[in-house]
């Protein structure tokens, strides 16, 4: 007989839990029992949608090993007495690991629908998800089946457990989301940098100038100092700019032969912690989140204000030849909101870049789409507005990686984030 998580659940959440519950609330028995119905559908249903990719199911398989070594099951009435700060806080943290910036939906969606305040309702989901991981623990250690397959065989039982009455779709279902349905581009917010626009506006004036005197620099330069020193100049600058544009650092990660992707080795998973009580991140050490976050609690590395304090997305891909999306993207835009809200003084620029196949009339306006379409998901997702400083396309400059084979062009089609200010 299959394994049903559901069930196995179910049985966890005794009457004499139900009643502890209730009193400890101070909420009605049936109406915790009713909320209770809810959330384990409502949190089986986050993690099946959290091993749709290999980084997320890593991120739920350390979530399982640490529920199930820290013996949560033997437990679950600690989880309302006069102690339970330590083990509620802890599974808040897990919780915003795994619904992100939807978790005040969800909050929401089981107080109105059981009838409990909010703080109810988030404390029942705090001791719910740890309890359902120490279930999946558990079983895989008796049976050594695979986290994700165990998960998504779940996804019938969790259909038809789920209550009547109790829409998912406004709070789950954001992945489905679209940027071809949003009119406005952040490039018309007026969060866009205005110190950036207005020094930009400032260099188009100047420019013409420092062009024509450059011009007359580099003529006397070439007619007094003979042609060939003037090529042998030439020959330098091009020299230097090809140095800067190949420069290559190697990473570990794999082709996607599907869909062309990059697909980056995420490295050993850890949990960091987010100031301002924004919770937990689990990360690899080799993801953007992870660079990011050490970048900005470091106080002796400064904001590069000349070449820029850029950091490369590392899972976030649009389907081919367009501005669209991949659901496996939102993962990491998701933690890209967590970090806005976690560091109210950092500044966000969005960056967006081609491979050199195609002409720049091609790939910079591409790039500007994409990287519009990362910055106005964020805001959407729930960054603070304030937070965004803009997004720029730079078309096929800028590669970090040699274009001569696919592996690199790959690496190239990308988009980064740069930390203006923290």
């Amino acid at each position: 007989m299959s394994f049903n998580l559901i069930d196995a659940a179910k049985d966890l959440f005794t009457n004499e839990l139900t009643g502890k519950a209730s009193t400890y609330l101070g909420e009605s028995e049936t109406n915790v029992s009713k909320a209770i119905d809810g959330i384990i559908p409502i949190v089986i249903s986050g993690l099946i949608n959290k091993v749709a990719t290999n980084e997320g199911a890593a991120t739920v398989a350390k979530m399982v090993n640490e529920q199930h070594n820290s013996g949560v099951l033997d437990n679950l009435d600690n989880f309302f007495n006069a102690n339970s700060g330590i083990l509620l806080n802890r599974g808040m943290g897990l919780l915003t690991g795994l619904f992100g910036h939807k978790l005040d939906g969800i909050t929401a969606l089981i107080s109105n629908f059981a009838g409990i305040k909010p703080s109810s309702a988030s404390s029942l989901l705090s001791m719910a998800l740890p309890a359902i991981l120490g279930l999946l623990g558990q079983h895989i250690n008796a049976t050594d089946d695979g986290i994700a397959g165990v998960l998504n065989n779940q996804k019938d039982s969790v259909a038809a457990a789920l209550p009547a009455g109790l829409n998912l779709n406004s709070v789950l279902n954001n992945v489905e989301k679209r940027v071809s349905d949003i009119d406005t581009t952040i490039r018309s917010n007026k969060t866009y940098d205005a110190a950036e626009k207005e020094s930009g506006s400032g260099l188009r004036i100047l420019l013409p100038v420092l062009l024509l005197a450059c011009g007359v620099v580099l003529a006397w330069y070439l007619l007094g100092k003979g042609c060939n020193k003037g090529a042998d100049v030439i020959a330098d600058t091009e020299d230097t700019i090809k140095a800067k544009n190949e420069h290559v650092i190697a990473v570990a990660g794999k082709l996607d032969s599907l869909t062309g992707d990059w697909i980056y080795d995420a490295g050993e998973m850890v949990s960091i912690a987010l100031p301002n009580n924004v919770g937990d991140l689990i990360v690899g050490k080799n993801s953007t989140e992870y660079k990011l976050v050490h970048f900005l609690n470091d106080t002796t590395a400064p904001v590069d204000t000349v070449k820029g304090s850029w950091f490369e997305f590392t899972n976030v891909h649009f389907k081919k030849g367009g501005a669209e999306l991949t659901n496996t993207s939102m993962e990491q835009l998701d933690n890209m909101v967590r970090i806005a809200i976690a560091y109210p003084n950092a500044r966000f620029k969005f960056g967006g870049y081609t491979d050199n196949t195609g002409t720049d009339e091609i790939n910079i306006p591409l790039s500007q789409k994409r990287a519009d379409t990362v910055a106005v998901m964020v805001i959407e997702l729930g960054a603070p507005k304030e937070n965004i400083a803009g997004a720029e396309g730079y078309g096929s400059q800028w590669p970090i990686q040699s274009n001569d084979t696919k592996e690199g062009q790959a690496q190239n089609r990308r988009v980064a984030v740069r930390v203006k200010a923290k």
